[in-house]
């Protein structure tokens, strides 16, 4: 099964345990990706922090039309860079 990249201009396609940072709703925490889909749309983000109304763990999904991931329940901007 050959690697899905969602945006063919983006550098990276995260995978489970894959550590990151996090940047939502003006903070910024170091993370790791605790579930990831085999195409790296749909990720399980775990971190010891709030964030928003996020307690140690945040559901995002890839937005094509976005073009970046954002938090499935209130549909914000989630900027995600890789710490590997």
């Amino acid at each position: 099964m050959s690697e899905y990249n969602p945006e063919p201009d983006a550098p990276h396609v995260f995978k489970t345990g894959d550590a990151l940072r996090i940047e939502y709703g003006g903070r910024i925490v170091e993370g790791r990706v605790k579930l990831a889909s085999p195409n790296g749309v749909s990720l399980m983000l775990e971190y010891e922090a709030l964030l928003g109304g996020y307690a140690g763990q945040m559901p995002v999904l890839y937005s094509h039309t976005k073009k970046g991931f954002f938090d499935i329940l209130v549909r914000e901007p989630v900027t995600l860079t890789p710490l590997d």
